[in-house]
């Protein structure tokens, strides 16, 4: 006997805030504390339950939009589909990095997310805009406190995109 523990899938998504061409890119990340951090605060990326029939892609370009007031990133790159305990299950694990991202002036802010999973989230973030080498110090002294996090900022930070970018 094994316990086995049966979970949504989730999706991760680092999010590039608007650049201007010739620009370093920067960030979108909260700063937050969760209930098992024993009132800790953490850095935070894009976290979110892929709804039952929702494609990962769509459950990040949702949960952007949802968390960002309505920033409409171009492309999702895909990172990686990951276990998070390879021994019990808990699901899927899909990571993002989103890029060519800009504000949707028509979007609707703060619509009701009742038939939601987990909804309502009433944990307090602040959202800010960090540089490359913010988010890479960031990684490096493990301000990310949660695990999954921290793996898609590192695999975010490597991807090839960013790398054009910079060069």
């Amino acid at each position: 006997d094994w316990v086995w523990i049966d979970y949504h899938d989730r999706i991760n998504v680092v999010v590039q805030d608007e650049t201007k061409e010739g620009e370093e890119p920067r960030f979108l990340v909260f700063e937050q504390t969760k209930y098992a951090l024993e009132g800790r605060m953490s850095l935070a990326i894009i976290g979110g339950l892929v709804e039952p029939g929702e494609a990962p892609e769509t459950a990040a370009r949702r949960e952007v939009e949802e968390e960002m007031n309505g920033l409409v990133c171009e492309n999702f790159h895909f990172l990686g589909r990951y276990r998070t305990d390879v021994n019990r299950g808990m699901g899927w694990l899909h990571s993002f990095l989103a890029t060519g991202c800009s504000k949707n002036s028509e979007a609707k802010h703060d619509q009701p997310m009742a038939d939601e999973i987990g909804a309502p989230d009433t944990e307090k973030q602040h959202l800010k805009s960090i540089s490359m080498d913010e988010m890479k110090e960031a990684a490096r002294n493990g301000e990310f406190l949660e695990v999954q996090w921290t793996a898609t900022v590192a695999q975010a930070l490597l991807h090839p995109e960013l790398d054009a970018r910079v060069h």
